[in-house]
């Protein structure tokens, strides 16, 4: 089973959820660039997120971006530890985010009949493949 989002689709909800609209650029099948213009005087913070590695279990995932953007993420990650849900390890100092699809319980049911196979990224969407399970 195929799934896609739009990045319009995404930024739209990020916008309606926390007041701020990133902008989604593929970079290639494994990697996308997300950036946010806090101001129109200043320059736009970006992150590049790369799939490093996955299997239904876990998505390993790595960043890379300039000294203020890595600054703002620890910073934002040490303020909101004990908010991150639990399926979700981020790693400051390596540049790596660690996905536990199964530890969400917002997805825990439907985890029971489908595994997460595949994600890639494509011009105007991401792409999410998934397999039943047994």
């Amino acid at each position: 089973m195929k799934a896609s989002i739009t990045y319009k689709e995404i930024s739209d909800f990020i916008e309606r959820k926390f007041n701020v609209r990133p902008v989604f650029t593929a970079v290639d099948a494994k990697s996308v660039e997300v950036s946010y213009k806090p101001h129109s005087l200043l320059p736009a913070i970006g992150v590049k997120l790369h799939i490093d590695a996955m299997r239904k279990d876990v998505v390993c995932l790595s960043y890379e971006c300039g000294t203020p953007a890595s600054l703002m993420i620890a910073g934002v990650v040490a303020y909101f530890e004990e908010k991150i849900p639990n399926g979700l390890e981020v790693n400051t100092t390596d540049k790596r985010i660690n996905i536990y699809p199964q530890r969400f319980k917002q997805i825990e049911r439907v985890l029971e009949y489908v595994a997460l196979s595949n994600i890639t990224f494509e011009e105007n969407a991401a792409n999410v493949a998934l397999t039943m399970e047994n």
